[in-house]
This record gives structure tokens, C-alpha cells and sequence, in this order.
């Protein structure tokens, strides 16, 4: 099986377990990889963990999560740094042919940092913003 790994993918088994363990202990939920002429994607369900009240009174530090585009094209952004986005809202939109793309946000939070200035060109799957995801409350606030 490894030999066919790497006669369909130009990556070994090896290759391929030490990018997997890389982001292994990550919240990253998709990866492209480009190995010369050879393109793969790695995806995961992104993975929510709930903690209980009961069992903790400590705050939760609330991780960040990195926007990427959808596509090639030019980024014009529609937020700042330190906007607070709800989920769906657009944070922006990427134009390809002329096409604007809006790209938004997967969840509620604040804009941490804007990685691409407004008017840059961007490629498929780089990173735009830094969000800082806002915890959920059992009640449903943020």
C-alpha cells in the first residue's frame, strides 16, 4: 500500500504520518499541501469541546482561528481589528473575474488581526484574519 501511496501522490507514508502528527495537536480543520506538481488536502470536522460549570470555575482562554480564502482572486475586507463578528457575517469578499466572493466568519468573535491588507491578492487557503473565538455560555450568551 505504501508503494501505491506514493506512486499516486509523490508522498510516503512517512511523509504523510509526519504532516499528520504536525497538526495533530492543532485546531486546524483543513491543510493543502503542495508537494511539486502534486496537490493534496487534508480535512477534519472541527472538533468542540464543551466544558462543564460544575466540574470547573476557572475561566476558559478562548483559542483563535485563522479565515482563509475560498479562492484566488483580490481581498477587500469589510471588518477591522477588534470588530466583533457574529456567525455568517461577512469579513470580507474575494474578487476572481471580476466575482466578488464574500468570505464569513464560521463563528461568533472578535477580529484579532488582519493578516491581508485591503486590495492584496490572495491564494486558495491563505490565511485573511486571526479570529478570537468568544466563549458560549450554557445559556447561550456570548
Amino acid at each position: 500500500m505504501t508503494d501505491s501511496l506514493h506512486d499516486c501522490t509523490g508522498v510516503s507514508a512517512a511523509e504523510l504520518s509526519e504532516v499528520l502528527n504536525l497538526i495533530s495537536g492543532t485546531d486546524i480543520s483543513e491543510l493543502d499541501v503542495r508537494v511539486g506538481a502534486i496537490r493534496f488536502s487534508l480535512r477534519r470536522p472541527a472538533v468542540v469541546a464543551a466544558v462543564s460549570s460544575v466540574t470547573s470555575t476557572a475561566p476558559v482562554e478562548p483559542h483563535s482561528l485563522a479565515i482563509t480564502s475560498p479562492l484566488v482572486g483580490i481581498f477587500h475586507a469589510s471588518v477591522a481589528t477588534g470588530d466583533n463578528v457574529q456567525p455568517g457575517q461577512s469579513i470580507g469578499a474575494v474578487e476572481a473575474l471580476g466575482m466578488p466572493t464574500s468570505v464569513d466568519a464560521p463563528q461568533p468573535g472578535t477580529v484579532e488581526e488582519l493578516l491581508v491588507h485591503d486590495g492584496s491578492p490572495v491564494e486558495y487557503g491563505q490565511p485573511l484574519l486571526i479570529l478570537r473565538r468568544s466563549l458560549v455560555t450554557s445559556s447561550g450568551d456570548v
